[in-house]
């Protein structure tokens, strides 16, 4: 039986830690997390990547290549997040 995908939105998350205003947000699709899954490994209890994932500077020329986002801010921290749709 295939998974259906929860009602969620997912976005790649930047933010400081020193500066808690100095934020980024990009809208990740369906069909993009369903890729992004393949460079970053979610928990094995989280198929559709509802937990929040480090997105490591190492693979984001495959994260830019899934999201069209360009290039990372290097005083940013990146994390995927969900949150429930309206």
């Amino acid at each position: 039986m295939a998974m259906e995908a929860p009602h969620v939105v997912w976005s790649l998350d930047g933010f400081s830690k020193e500066d808690e205003f100095l934020r980024t947000e990009h809208p990740i699709s369906r069909e993009q997390i369903v890729k992004l899954r393949e460079v970053i490994t979610p928990d094995a209890d989280d198929p559709w990547m509802i937990y929040c994932y480090e997105v490591p500077l190492t693979a984001w020329a495959k994260v830019e290549e899934i999201l069209q986002c360009g290039s990372p801010d290097p005083a940013l921290d990146y994390m995927t997040s969900a949150s429930a749709a309206d």
